[in-house]
């Protein structure tokens, strides 16, 4: 059986005819794979926002911590 001189070339034909370099089944995978990474792009994004919100919650906790600490303190040398 004779090969095909275009596959021996790497290069394939796509279900609209155009001539590609990848073959079907890997071109889908890449395709697949970039969508998955948009996917966890956005949900990285999602997650700073949301322990960037934690962050300044947890800062303001804490400036509010020192102040009734001064309080106190000054309170103890009255």
């Amino acid at each position: 059986m004779a090969k095909d001189p275009l596959a021996e070339a790497c290069l394939h034909f796509d279900e609209l005819n155009k001539l590609r370099v990848l073959e079907p089944d890997v071109s889908q995978k890449t395709i697949a794979l970039k969508e998955e990474c948009e996917d966890f792009v956005d949900k990285i994004g999602q997650f700073q926002k949301i322990v960037g919100g934690l962050i300044e919650l947890v800062d303001e906790l804490a400036k509010e911590a020192e102040t009734e600490k001064m309080k106190v303190c000054s309170c103890t040398f009255k």
